[in-house]
């Protein structure tokens, strides 16, 4: 029986990322999308322009949706709580005339039996066109991807359905930084040049890994708001090279910003071991130090925006919520036509031209 834990060792033992994990080199339909690195810059604005599209039909009230996937099923299978991504996905499926199905939890499911991730992940497949996941564990959609390749090579199921990365563990969230990407172009027409300043836990924070992947993909200056505890993987300190800067001072790079982004502290990964008990210490206080409230916010320019993935705590004050720079509730509205976006593209359907 695999399980979760179990899969970044079976990734890394059979080299299980070339066939589930291929560059979308401007043509997703059929392919998986687990990784922002998956995406050139052109597949990144290949997106965008078709979330430009969905907006203007899901903003028509005469229309509110599109029927190009009439009868296609997409099932999200959240196996980590969920309050946006979830809910925005079926919307997404829903608007472009499929159903769109969300599991949350699964103690409901068979695995509540002792059937394996395995078959369950065969289960699922069999009863959807299209498969979207967020995991507690790393890796976890890349296992449900290569477990219905190996399925359907084996003449098992009959067909190959697209697996979408909700979000696993401490690795990625793609599509929420695609729609991030999606937020940010609305508000400036433009990407490549700005200057974006990431603060919070820079280690274990998933949404922050895809949002730099991506932002430097379309060429924007990073800046890192870090804690000694919670540094840029070294990894991705490598591939950003010279576009990636790095602080602790957060005030200056405030002052410095196009655009602000602040996610909360990602503390459901802390071990009980000591050092993982200091190192959440440590980060409880640089948070306390990050609070961004009204007062705060007016040392940015009047033409930045600040952005927060949600759920926040007390990183970001609702003192804020009348700031006209604050465009998280927008954020959140901006992941519907961007993730329709996803969904069609990966069928293989475009929604229109812009």
């Amino acid at each position: 029986m695999t399980t979760l834990a179990e899969a970044p060792q079976l990734v890394s033992r059979q080299n299980e990322w070339t066939d589930v994990m291929l560059p979308i080199d401007r043509d997703p339909t059929g392919k998986n999308l687990l990784s922002m690195r998956q995406l050139s810059t052109e597949d990144v604005y290949d997106y965008l322009d078709q979330a430009y599209v969905a907006e203007e039909v899901i903003r028509d009230p005469s229309k509110r949706g599109i029927s190009i996937l009439p009868g296609v099923v997409l099932k999200a299978i959240m196996r980590q709580p969920s309050t946006r991504t979830g809910g925005s996905m079926t919307t997404a499926m829903n608007k472009l005339g499929g159903v769109g199905e969300l599991i949350s939890g699964m103690s409901s499911s068979s695995e509540a039996k002792g059937e394996s991730l395995t078959d369950s992940w065969e289960a699922f497949a069999t009863q959807c066109d299209i498969l979207g996941t967020r995991t507690a564990e790393d890796y976890g959609p890349m296992l449900a991807a290569r477990t219905i390749a190996n399925s359907f090579s084996n003449g098992k199921l009959p067909e190959r359905i697209p697996v979408i990365n909700l979000g696993d563990g401490k690795n990625e969230h793609p599509t929420q930084a695609l729609g991030d990407l999606f937020t940010i172009d609305k508000h400036f027409s433009r990407l490549e040049g700005l200057r974006l300043a990431v603060v919070g836990d820079h280690e274990r924070y998933r949404a922050f890994h895809s949002l730099l992947i991506g932002a430097a993909a379309v060429g924007m200056q990073i800046e890192a708001v870090e804690s000694d505890v919670a540094l840029v993987p070294e990894s991705l300190v490598r591939e950003l090279g010279d576009q990636l800067t790095r602080t602790d001072d957060l005030d200056a790079a405030m002052r410095r910003a196009d655009v602000l982004y602040i996610g909360r502290n990602p503390d459901e990964y802390t071990g009980k071991v000591k050092a993982e008990k200091r190192r959440s210490k440590q980060l409880a206080k640089d948070y306390t130090g990050w609070g961004i409230d009204l007062e705060r916010i007016q040392q940015m320019s009047p033409k930045s925006i600040v952005l927060h993935p949600r759920p926040r705590r007390n990183e970001l004050h609702p003192s804020v919520d009348a700031d006209p720079r604050m465009k998280d509730v927008g954020q959140m509205a901006n992941m519907i036509p961007m993730r329709m976006a996803i969904i069609a593209r990966h069928m293989g359907k475009v929604i229109g031209e812009r």
